[in-house]
């Protein structure tokens, strides 16, 4: 853990204006200025694991996670969570291998065709849906 003292006042000015405490991570996790304030950073968004409910934390720019208890992938939606704790419900998703690169892709569930982030291939998976209903 290490602290960041920055000063946006007079040089000369022997009291720091802020402390930042920063986590091995790189995250910061509390902010303190002179006047004792202390501002908390913005709330990570949560998920809950669609197969384990096991709340998890995530990106904000992030479009699928992996839960770390059950291993399932999960996908962002934005339909809350019933247990009504602010998080979103994380959906079930498909992980279709290309079969012309193999190159594996991750889709939300009941996608019809999956492209292939690598070589462009457009595949059929509807077919998938009827083998494998929830």
């Amino acid at each position: 853990m290490s602290t960041t003292v920055a000063s946006a006042g007079d040089p000369g000015t022997a009291t720091p204006e802020a402390f930042f405490i920063e986590n091995p991570d790189g995250s910061i996790t509390s902010i303190a200025s002179n006047n004792r304030r202390i501002v908390e950073p913005p709330p990570q968004p949560r998920l809950e694991c669609y197969r384990c409910h096991t709340l998890l934390e995530f990106a904000p720019h992030a479009t699928y996670v992996q839960c770390p208890r059950c291993n399932s992938m999960n996908s962002v939606t934005a339909e809350p969570a019933p247990s009504g704790n602010g998080a979103v419900m994380g959906a079930q998703t498909i992980n279709m291998i290309c079969s012309v690169c193999h190159v594996s892709n991750l889709a939300p569930w009941g996608t019809q065709y999956i492209r292939c982030g690598s070589c462009r291939t457009i595949s059929d998976v509807s077919h998938i849906y009827n083998r494998y209903r929830r």
